[in-house]
């Protein structure tokens, strides 16, 4: 049975591997941008054909695998609000009969 070697970290001082902070500030700046355009354009249809989940689970997905800083992470729980604020006109909306 050989012994199989694990690669070593692109970025050993990381705790579990996450990514760096600052390669998260792009991806952040990103969402940021798409988010305030459907805001701007008080659309509740999806943004370029990606909606409310798609949107949420990119900011969830960049919590899980970066390490983000405390400002970071506090622009990550902003840009969520922004998006169930968003959301939230439409679950009341009913169509006339």
């Amino acid at each position: 049975m050989s012994a199989l070697k694990k690669a070593p970290s692109p970025y050993p001082g990381n705790p579990g591997n996450l990514l760096p902070a600052s390669l998260a500030d792009h991806q952040l700046d990103h969402i940021e941008r798409m988010v305030r355009s459907v805001a701007r354009a008080n659309s509740a249809g999806p943004v370029h054909g990606m909606d409310k989940n798609y949107w949420e689970s990119r900011l969830r997905a960049l919590m899980s695998e970066s390490d983000l800083v405390a400002a970071q992470q506090h622009r990550v729980q902003r840009l969520l609000q922004d998006l169930a604020k968003r959301a939230r006109p439409n679950a009341f909306k009913q169509t006339a009969a």
